[in-house]
């Protein structure tokens, strides 16, 4: 009769074991959610890496006014808005170096002091403000040099091209740039030389109608150094950089 009472007490507690081995062998819900979350947040993550990637692959867009201030004749004289690509993701250390002093508003009023046919134009010597004129040249860093292009898509890039833009010398301490003309393969050897930036052919349109009556050699930096008055005089056909900015849109 004693053991016979057992069974009962021995039922429950069978039953009571198989439920908390349920209870505790069965995954959370929470869980599931969790799973779900690092799944999606991983998903977005990768989203967010490749939008990253894609972001960083893009051009900052630099605009500049050119004119022909002192043409004797508005006709031929070359005028109109310039569109740079600088390639900032491919040549971090120019491009950043370009684009401050476009902040500082850096090339606004210089001439185009040096144009030779079929190979450059090139700007960047700030010319005296009137009532400033003893104000000295604004002072910029030589940056380092950027790594050298790595893929085939990167050398056409940097390539001293019709429309490729870099700094005279590969020296952004002079503050002063180029602008292909023509290809110019042959500087593509020169230290420093690889451009940071690109016109589109409407651009290069505009600097093709750039005057290239004047020779090197005939005293176009010293005017440009006195300033307006001195380039009118001697140089009117000597084109100008009005103004550049950020183009944000």
């Amino acid at each position: 009769m004693k053991s016979h009472r057992q069974w009962p007490w021995r039922g429950w507690a069978i039953s009571i074991l198989l439920f908390t081995i349920i209870i505790f062998t069965t995954p959370p819900e929470s869980d599931y959610g969790s799973s779900s979350s690092s799944s999606n947040s991983n998903t977005s993550s990768s989203a967010i890496h490749t939008k990253s990637t894609t972001e960083e692959r893009h051009d900052v867009i630099v605009k500049c006014v050119l004119t022909t201030p002192f043409a004797p004749s508005s006709i031929n004289s070359a005028k109109g808005t310039l569109t740079i690509n600088v390639h900032r993701w491919l040549a971090p250390n120019a491009s950043n170096a370009f684009i401050r002093m476009v902040s500082v508003k850096h090339f606004d009023g210089t001439f185009v002091f040096r144009v030779i046919k079929g190979f450059i134009v090139q700007f960047g010597i700030e010319s005296p403000i009137p009532g400033e004129e003893e104000k000295k040249q604004r002072k910029f860093l030589k940056v380092d040099l950027d790594p050298l292009p790595t893929s085939a898509d990167e050398v056409r890039i940097r390539s001293n091209v019709r429309g490729a833009l870099n700094f005279a010398g590969g020296n952004s301490g002079s503050g002063q740039v180029y602008i292909n003309r023509g290809t110019n393969a042959h500087l593509d050897k020169e230290p420093g030389s690889l451009p940071f930036a690109t016109l589109d052919e409407d651009s290069m349109r505009i600097i093709d109608q750039i005057s290239n009556i004047y020779k090197e050699g005939m005293g176009q930096v010293k005017a440009v150094k006195k300033g307006d008055e001195e380039v009118a005089k001697l140089f009117p056909n000597m084109s100008r950089i009005e103004r550049c900015w950020i183009d944000d849109a």
